[in-house]
């Protein structure tokens, strides 16, 4: 099914409020646009289109990195409020449309009473949006838009690039800032090396999904979710280097935490970035500077 014809699939009988977006990470502009929609909403059924990957990547074929797997993504939306969510891929058909078709669609399709976006959102191969004539064309189909001031972050939109950068960079109170939660990763716990466990401090490798933007490589200060309860933990993201490693692993060492988790899906949310990898010259080394992560981590001491 090509991605227009999703949305007769999702054909709505009830007016609608509509918005649109990649909505990657639901930052606080998403957040605030998500809100809006809601208090705005009244009798009309609110819908959010949210593209699987970013338009701009896919016109400049920038096969960039997201921060939440789409599951995920849908899940915040959903405790925000907003039940209705059509995911679709922006392929060439969508980007050969002008603004007045893929509204007409909508209208038709979704029944759209209301289109809520972000003030300098342009739709269209034409580019149409608030200051451009957006206004004129809803209203040819008795439609409206509200349009959302964008949140900022002191002086500048907050933008998922910007929190992507402030994830790789390892600036995890930046990028929590910005997205109004805690940046978390998820997977699965999987075997590795076992060189925490020869160490003293037993770690959960997980597997961890590539196509997701991951902090720097560095130790950090983390909470980790098992079975619906939340510890304290470190986690390592490199190369392992004391020991030659080769491979990247996520491996989180959750203190005070003794049970069997290999196989079991794992969330490791990040608080704070406390160094970077580190080759030391011999094993005592290193164990003394991970004691004094976990020290750091516990009582804020290391």
């Amino acid at each position: 099914m090509n991605s227009l014809e999703i949305f007769n699939k999702h054909k709505e009988a009830k007016p609608s409020i509509v918005t649109i977006g990649t909505f990657d990470g639901i930052h606080e502009g998403h957040t605030s646009l998500l809100t809006n929609m809601i208090n705005h909403k009244n009798n009309l059924i609110p819908i959010v289109i949210s593209f699987n990957k970013s338009p701009k990547d896919i016109i400049n074929k920038n096969n960039s990195k997201m921060i939440f797997e789409l599951n995920e993504k849908k899940k915040i939306i959903q405790e925000i409020g907003i039940e209705k969510i059509i995911d679709i891929d922006f392929n060439q058909e969508i980007q050969e449309l002008n603004c007045k078709d893929f509204i007409e669609i909508l209208k038709y399709s979704l029944n759209m009473e209301v289109l809520i976006l972000g003030e300098d959102t342009l739709l269209g191969k034409d580019r149409k949006g608030y200051q451009n004539g957006l206004i004129e064309i809803l209203n040819s189909f008795g439609s409206k838009l509200i349009p959302i001031p964008n949140k900022k972050d002191i002086k500048s939109k907050i933008s998922s690039s910007q929190i992507k950068k402030s994830i790789s960079d390892g600036d995890i109170e930046k990028a929590n800032l910005l997205l109004g939660r805690k940046f978390f990763i998820k997977g699965k716990v999987i075997e590795g090396a076992k060189i925490g466990a020869s160490l003293g401090y037993p770690t959960a490798n997980i597997q961890y999904n590539d196509d997701l933007v991951i902090p720097k490589d560095g130790v950090y200060k983390t909470e980790t979710h098992v079975d619906g309860e939340t510890y304290l933990s470190a986690t390592s993201i490199g190369h392992n280097p004391t020991f030659n490693g080769s491979e990247k692993t996520i491996e989180t060492f959750i203190i005070d935490f003794e049970e069997d988790i290999y196989n079991k899906d794992i969330k490791v949310s990040f608080l704070e970035f406390i160094r970077d990898q580190i080759k030391f010259n011999d094993v005592e080394s290193l164990k003394k500077r991970m004691s004094d992560d976990i020290n750091y981590i516990v009582i804020g001491k290391g």
